[in-house]
């Protein structure tokens, strides 16, 4: 089997759509169909069925996508290993949530730059930034590499038990449902028999802001991300009679694949940038 008729393959199994995956791989699509074609005749199975005007994978597709996963990624695997001996280098796909990309990782990106030029770092932006089944899913395909989270402190040394009935019918504005800090606030707010009302959900940190600013309701976000409008008087903090909530940020990998040394070196300047010995803090890198 040719890598690049398994390349074709994966990339039409995972979009079921051949004008997606030409997009894709920058092929035309008859090349597209001409690989598929090549393949199904040396394995001597049809592994797509056309239903009208969608395809989808036959039980052999399903099976060889499973197979075409793992020999593609142990190719890419030998070519950082044999091929690029010395500094780590080449691309690492990244997803992380808009409050770490844009308050937390720069740090990271600078340091990482500075001591390994030759690692290029691509970002996919999650709404939620929470280790969900879906980015479980992704880092054991090696749809990314790794994954920066927030979640609850492995080790929670707080209660979550709080008297916030100051907020009881006040209007919220809140992130997407899903975030870190949304869920251990609401959490906290269900313990104590609190309903605010929710007068809005943004998957922007920033437009949550804008609208506090403008006087619209009270906004819940990560404290990291104000500290800016905090200083210049643009927004103000409430008090918070209950315990502190907080959330941690974290490094993600599979614990099944290969860390290639770009990884290894991204995991190192994490931890470095973050203030954490990278030797004692493999997974928990930093608090929010």
């Amino acid at each position: 089997m040719e890598l690049r008729h398994l390349t074709t393959f994966r990339a039409v199994a995972k979009s079921l759509s051949f004008t997606r995956a030409a997009a894709e791989l920058g092929y035309v699509q008859s090349a597209l169909t001409a690989h598929v074609k090549a393949l199904e005749a040396e394995l001597g199975v049809r592994l797509f069925d056309r239903l009208g005007r969608r395809i989808v994978l036959t039980n052999a597709g399903v099976s060889l996508l499973g197979y075409a996963e793992n020999i593609l990624e142990l190719t890419r695997e030998a070519t950082v290993a044999v091929g690029q001996p010395g500094q780590p280098q080449g691309p690492v796909t990244i997803s992380a949530p808009e409050v770490l990309c844009t308050y937390r990782l720069p740090a990271v990106i600078r340091r990482l730059h500075q001591q390994y030029p030759g690692v290029q770092l691509l970002f996919r932006s999650t709404p939620t930034g929470a280790l969900d089944a879906g980015l479980i899913r992704a880092l054991a395909s090696a749809e990314i590499d790794v994954a920066f989270v927030l979640e609850e402190p492995i080790d929670p040394t707080v209660s979550l038990t709080v008297g916030a009935t100051d907020l009881d019918g006040i209007p919220v504005l809140l992130t997407d449902k899903g975030c870190g800090y949304r869920r251990v606030f609401e959490r906290a707010l269900r313990q104590a028999g609190v309903h605010p009302t929710i007068a809005g959900e943004f998957t922007s940190g920033e437009a949550v802001k804008r609208c506090v600013q403008a006087g619209t309701a009270v906004g819940v976000l990560a404290s990291v991300s104000v500290q800016d409008e905090l200083s210049d008087g643009r927004l103000t903090t409430l008090a918070w009679t209950g315990p502190q909530l907080r959330l941690s940020s974290y490094l993600v990998t599979h614990n099944s694949r290969w860390v290639s040394p770009a990884v290894a070196a991204l995991r190192n300047a994490t931890s470095r940038a973050f203030g954490r010995d990278p030797h004692n803090a493999r997974a928990h890198l930093s608090e929010v």
